[in-house]
């Protein structure tokens, strides 16, 4: 209805597909030299992709997502933990998460504030001490000399990452995920997850599998993005605090196993 008031000029095309409408402006209609009246000259203007079907995929139903491997299925379990305390201990690893994320990116003058401000508006059940306690470790963990690289100006929080996985048997797996802390330099690429266990492992050797595969998976997914670089996954424990090292053949050999199948995936759910 608008176009029909435009002043354009209308040309009706009869064609296989039905009756196509063209507008056109008067000065265009004489350039070209008349109007397109018949079904053949509009095949002449289709690009021939439109009519050109697309090819067959081969990707399977599954969703893989990293982050399914969360502390909440992770985390060990101490004998005689009631629920309730369990269900803290996970309330309080997504606060820390949410301060790692955030509070970086805030003036160091103003962090302090940020953070406190952060967990009165969330943590309103807890006392100022726990909330003064919480905020003094993030902060202490973001300025540690040792975690400098992971907090660094060029680092990025919280970046999603979704790709696709062939599997031994040819099938496609599309990967779905969002990484804690990405570093990216003009030579490597440091992945880092944070992990708010309370009573992290004492080694590389005895992190969770759950854990080195859901690295195993990053790692797999940027090395397509970043070929010619270095790819570094860690994990930050910030109940130690400590920055654990996964070593390639650990992270190479968990793979294997998935695109091979042996590994046992979770279905796609919501991260805790």
């Amino acid at each position: 209805k608008g176009l029909a008031a435009s002043g354009l000029i209308e040309e009706i095309i009869e064609t296989d597909d039905g009756k196509i409408k063209r507008y056109m402006r008067p000065e265009d209609s004489l350039q070209v030299g008349g109007a397109v009246t018949d079904a053949t000259a509009v095949q002449r203007v289709l690009p021939g992709w439109l009519r050109t079907s697309l090819p067959a995929q081969t990707t399977t139903s599954d969703l893989l997502r990293p982050s399914d491997s969360s502390d909440s299925k992770a985390r060990r379990v101490r004998s005689g933990e009631s629920v309730g305390l369990r269900t803290q201990a996970l309330r309080r690893g997504t606060l820390v998460h949410r301060l790692l994320q955030s509070v970086p990116d805030v003036a160091a003058e103003r962090r302090r504030d940020a953070a406190l401000n952060f967990l009165r508006r969330n943590a309103r059940d807890w006392t100022d001490s726990d909330r003064e306690t919480l905020t003094t470790k993030v902060l202490g963990l973001i300025s540690d000399i040792r975690f400098a690289a992971v907090f660094a100006d060029d680092s990025r929080a919280e970046v999603p990452i979704v790709g696709q996985l062939e599997r031994q048997d040819g099938a496609w797996v599309l990967v779905s995920g969002q990484i804690d802390r990405l570093v990216v330099t003009q030579t490597e690429v440091l992945i880092v997850d944070f992990k708010t266990n309370q009573s992290p492992p004492g080694s590389a050797s005895e992190v969770p599998t759950a854990y080195v595969r859901q690295l195993a998976l990053y790692r797999a997914l940027l090395q397509k993005l970043y070929p010619q670089r270095a790819l570094r996954t860690a994990l930050l424990w910030t109940e130690t605090p400590e920055l654990m090292e996964i070593s390639a053949p650990a992270l190479d050999a968990e793979l294997a196993s998935i695109t091979a199948g042996t590994s046992k995936l979770d279905p796609a759910t919501t991260r805790s």
